[in-house]
């Protein structure tokens, strides 16, 4: 007798179980990270200019640093940002780390929030490495490799669309600037970063040889650490690439496009981990995903309201 209650409380406590199961994992989001683009050229830039590199590393890091800290403290607390985060950050570029951090671990608890967001951004980090390394490495059909990528980034379910996107507009939710009137010092420490990443283009292009790239690109380092110093406060909107490396965004319009959308999604984001107006971790899911499916995914292109598609919209988008 005593066997069997046993042995139904036992069957309770296995149905229980998997009815908690189930409805947690109704939560889970598939992580179906892709592998990136193989090539002889990859980690040239790893290889070849490794003072520049450990400067993206250290970008990665600062992103996730940020995310995790805004989720985390609320939105709301700012010397948490502005001096203990930022400095976090500031000290780990600092380390002039030699591999790209792992982005999960700094930020565990953003990601388990809004992964698929997370992915889209990894992808497209993805292909800024990937041009890196091309036009740094020895690659006789730089043209060619860079088509190449573009197509094997245009596959992916993340890839961000690479129409120009209306940012005046994509700048104008209930909830937009909150991050960089909170937080000036940190929001200006990532459009930094954003410069660094736009501005290297031209000069390695145009550098003949790997010597002349590592000459080309001192200067702009210099200047990016100028602001990591003493963050531009007075920038009104992110860098974009056709600004900083024009003969770049000529070249490639479609990457300078993912780019530069790229880098609205990090504002996007930014202002809705800080806005109060999204109280709760569950209305910032909700609006991160309604962004990224409605506005900056590729495959939203035939309904996306803020392509720009008239010459009179481009005038008006900065």
């Amino acid at each position: 007798m005593e066997s069997k209650k046993l042995m139904r409380l036992g069957v309770i406590l296995v149905t229980a179980t998997i009815a908690v199961t189930v409805a947690a994992c109704s939560q889970f989001e598939p992580r179906d990270k892709r592998f990136y683009y193989r090539a002889l050229w990859n980690f040239a830039l790893r290889e070849d200019l490794a003072e520049l590199d450990s400067e993206f590393n250290g970008v990665d890091f600062g992103h996730s640093n940020l995310y995790e800290n805004l989720l985390l403290t609320g939105g709301t607390d700012v010397p948490a940002i502005e001096d203990r985060a930022r400095k976090e950050t500031l000290a780990f570029i600092a380390t002039k780390p030699r591999l790209n951090p792992n982005e999960e671990a700094i930020a565990p608890t953003y990601m388990k929030l809004a992964w698929r967001a997370q992915n889209t951004f990894d992808e497209a980090h993805a292909l800024h490495r990937a041009t890196y390394d091309i036009v740094v490495s020895d690659e006789p059909d730089k043209d060619r490799a860079i088509r190449n990528v573009l197509n094997y980034y245009r596959e992916s379910a993340y890839a961000i669309t690479s129409k120009r996107l209306d940012h005046h507009r994509l700048d104008q939710f209930p909830y937009s600037k909150a991050f960089r009137k909170r937080f000036p010092l940190f929001n200006a420490t990532i459009w930094s970063y954003h410069y660094l990443q736009v501005a290297v283009y031209d000069p390695l292009q145009a550098a003949p040889d790997l010597t002349a790239k590592t000459q080309a690109v001192r200067p702009i380092l210099t200047t990016y650490r100028g602001y990591l110093a003493k963050p531009p406060v007075q920038w009104t909107f992110m860098p974009l690439t056709a600004e900083l490396s024009p003969t770049f965004a000529a070249r490639y319009p479609e990457i300078a496009n993912i780019f530069d959308n790229l880098h609205m999604l990090h504002d996007n984001i930014s202002d809705i981990l800080t806005s109060e107006l999204l109280a709760t971790w569950e209305e910032k899911r909700v609006e991160i995903y309604r962004l990224v499916n409605t506005y900056y995914l590729a495959s939203a292109d035939a309904t996306n309201p803020m392509i720009v598609r008239t010459q009179h919209e481009q005038e008006h988008h900065h």
